[in-house]
């Protein structure tokens, strides 16, 4: 199972115009993840954080930041994407050492939510996360997507 962090979620949403090769791949992450290819989850911390995103941009018009937040929101809630609530305050002090090595203060609760739930890899845009990768990897959605594929044409043996 991997943790998608809210970068991953943020190119198959909020940035698709934007960045419309980072749309790509996560679309067809998205598509291996409702095809059951590969068990994905993410954090309600990273939905809150797409959420703020969504609002922030649209600033003062809160109509118009509510409907882009609801728009993708829905994209996600559509999918067969696995949800874990925020790490607890215990778990944070628990393991705020293990991932002392993150600068950005904002990456501790996604690490700890992929690391709480056993999570292979942290999936993101976002190489800060290239600092705890002695305990947890960091990939990007595109490595994810080729992995899959090689995997998919790789011949068995038997």
């Amino acid at each position: 199972m991997v943790y998608l962090d809210t970068s991953a979620l943020l190119a198959f949403t909020l940035t698709k115009t934007m960045e419309p090769a980072r749309f790509q791949v996560a679309s067809k992450l998205f598509e291996l993840i409702n095809q059951g290819a590969i068990k994905a989850v993410t954090s309600f911390y990273a939905l809150h954080e797409l959420l703020v995103i969504a609002i922030s941009n649209t600033e003062p018009d809160w109509e118009a930041g509510s409907e882009l937040a609801r728009g993708a929101l829905l994209s996600i809630l559509n999918s067969r994407l696995l949800y874990v609530p925020i790490p607890r305050r215990e778990d944070k002090i628990l393991k705020a050492r293990l991932f002392s090595a993150l600068r950005d203060a904002t990456d501790l609760p996604h690490a700890i939510a992929a690391h709480s739930v056993n999570c292979t890899a942290i999936v993101a845009y976002d190489d800060h996360f290239r600092a705890v990768e002695s305990i947890i990897h960091y990939k990007t959605p595109d490595t994810v997507v080729t992995e899959l594929k090689l995997s998919a044409t790789a011949p068995q043996v038997t």
